[in-house]
């Protein structure tokens, strides 16, 4: 069949188009980008020579171009992102510049086309006090009560039969920003991560704070100095009790008498079930830590797999980690990653995504066989200066069925 001149024409332009693309060197020069962004450059060459084809990795790759003003690069990078298969969806305010480029709105719309809204959650809890901004959340089994983090600087305790209270009053005992939560009934205590953003207020204590279940009193409060530099994250409790905190910008993993490893900005943490070890979820993928030698191990995976930028990660059975993505996908998704021998993604999928309720996702918890997890922070109703820039919805907590 012979095509009209103009078709023709239309699709050597297009050919070559996507093979100028293709040939765009996506390599990250340091010299091509302003001082400020150079620290940010180096982590991320250093990860993109390593994993030149990891989704997670060839996002950041083409988000610091972006932010540089290399478009070309930027979207070259993003097609081959695109490409993996991972289903990564790119968010606008990651790339200044391009979120009205008919190139990047049609790599937008190929992934949203490859990857349709997986919808299952189910509204499960809603909070009247929407300003909570709660980056934490964990249940126990004990009391059968949910315990949420706040922005505010406490702790609040939500029944199962909705009603809230304060579990810790605002600033008790030199409590700061509330991040990592983790429950341990064993010994009938929660755990908590005492943060600052921003300046520190004089009368913060930025470490690790342990509270009784039965009263919400304060066993100990841990502070660690410099943490702040360090931000601590999340934390995990191994059946013997000890404790470890993954720690982002410096890479590290604490216990409370010291740090160990290095890790790529550590993020959510969980144990397994005979102690023996750590998964810890980093920006472009999950590492394994043996607690017995502090072996630090990148899981393996397939091409098509991104597990980078992971907030809070959970073992879910004996062979799936379950993980709420948030720092490289819009709106943010579930995923669960099937382990083969520990050490080895086999395959991902995708739980929960497209969620017309999402703004801000971060963390969850597991009680049985249901995921809870926080369905609108609102994280980015604040300014800067910590203030309110906008009002603030009622706080949704859905619940997600992990049995298929």
């Amino acid at each position: 069949m012979r095509l009209p001149c103009r078709i023709l024409l239309w699709l050597l332009c297009s050919t070559m188009a996507c093979l100028a693309a293709d040939k765009t060197n996506i390599a990250l020069d340091p010299a091509t980008f302003p001082p400020e962004m150079k620290a940010d450059v180096a982590e991320i060459d250093a990860a993109f020579r390593k994993f030149p084809d990891d989704a997670s990795v060839l996002y950041q790759v083409a988000s610091l171009h972006a932010k540089a003003g290399h478009f070309p690069q930027a979207l070259a990078a993003l097609e081959r992102m695109a490409d993996v298969g991972a289903g990564l969806q790119p968010r606008p305010r990651d790339f200044p510049g391009l979120s009205q480029n008919p190139e990047f709105l049609r790599i937008v719309l190929s992934v949203q086309k490859k990857n349709p809204p997986v919808q299952h959650a189910r509204l499960a809890y809603e909070l009247s006090e929407g300003d909570l901004i709660p980056e934490g959340i964990a249940w126990s089994q004990t009391t059968r009560k949910f315990y949420l983090g706040s922005i505010k600087r406490k702790i609040v305790a939500l029944s199962e039969d909705g009603t809230t209270q304060d579990f810790v009053k605002p600033a008790a005992n030199g409590l700061g920003i509330v991040i990592g939560l983790r429950v341990d009934d064993q010994r009938g205590e929660l755990w908590a991560v005492s943060e600052s953003i921003g300046p520190k207020p004089p009368d913060l204590v930025a470490g690790i704070f342990c509270y009784k279940l039965s009263d919400g009193s304060l066993v100990h409060a841990y502070a660690i100095p410099g943490s702040e530099k360090e931000l601590l994250n999340d934390l995990v409790v191994a059946k013997d009790g000890s404790l470890y905190v993954t720690a982002t910008n410096s890479g590290s993993l604490y216990r409370i008498d010291g740090a160990t490893g290095a890790l790529p900005d550590p993020n959510g943490i969980t144990i397994t079930a005979d102690d023996k070890y750590l998964y810890v979820a980093g920006w472009y993928g999950i590492s394994r830590v043996t607690l017995k030698n502090k072996k630090v191990e990148l899981l393996d995976k397939p091409a098509n797999v991104a597990d980078g930028c992971i907030d809070g990660l959970y073992l879910y059975g004996k062979f799936d980690l379950v993980g709420i993505q948030n720092c490289n996908d819009d709106p943010g998704r579930v995923l669960d990653f099937h382990l083969i021998a520990g050490l080895r993604i086999d395959k991902a999928t995708v739980l929960e995504s497209y969620n017309p309720m999402f703004e801000s996702i971060t963390t969850a918890a597991i009680a049985g066989d249901q995921l809870y997890f926080m369905a609108n922070t609102q994280f980015r109703k604040l300014g800067k200066d910590g203030k309110p820039i906008g009002q603030f919805d009622p706080l949704k907590i859905l619940r997600l069925d992990l049995k298929r």
